[in-house]
């Protein structure tokens, strides 16, 4: 063990509506739910490799998503090739940011339909 925390258990990112989430998330970036919760628990699981998963959860009727440049915490995907992802996720209608390249690592920024942030990165 690590410190006193062994891994991180899942990255939760807020939904205002978790049925259209859970199509953007699976038409858009082709992920495959491992949970499905109902209507008193709306949450969907999506394994993305690796050992933690991403969970989305949806508000409750009385909150809000803070404002997008409020938002400090996001997940960042490995992806094998940057530019084809960036090329289909353009395709599919999503906002993408230009690949940046810091000498080390390729990455790009987008957003889901909420406004949550995300990456996708690359390295060697």
């Amino acid at each position: 063990m690590a410190g006193l925390f062994t891994r991180i258990d899942t990255v939760i990112l807020r939904v205002k509506n978790i049925k259209k989430a859970r199509k953007w998330y699976e038409e858009v970036l082709e992920l495959t739910p491992t949970f499905v919760g109902d209507d008193d628990y709306p949450i969907v699981i999506y394994k993305v490799g690796g050992e933690t998963p991403l969970t989305l959860y949806q508000l409750g009727y009385d909150e809000v998503l803070p404002a997008k440049r409020f938002s400090t915490t996001y997940p960042i995907f490995f992806v094998e090739n940057i530019e084809e992802a960036h090329s289909k996720l353009h395709g599919r209608g999503v906002d993408v940011e230009a690949i940046q390249d810091d000498g080390t690592v390729q990455y790009f920024v987008f957003r889901d339909p909420d406004g949550n942030r995300m990456e996708a990165c690359h390295w060697e």
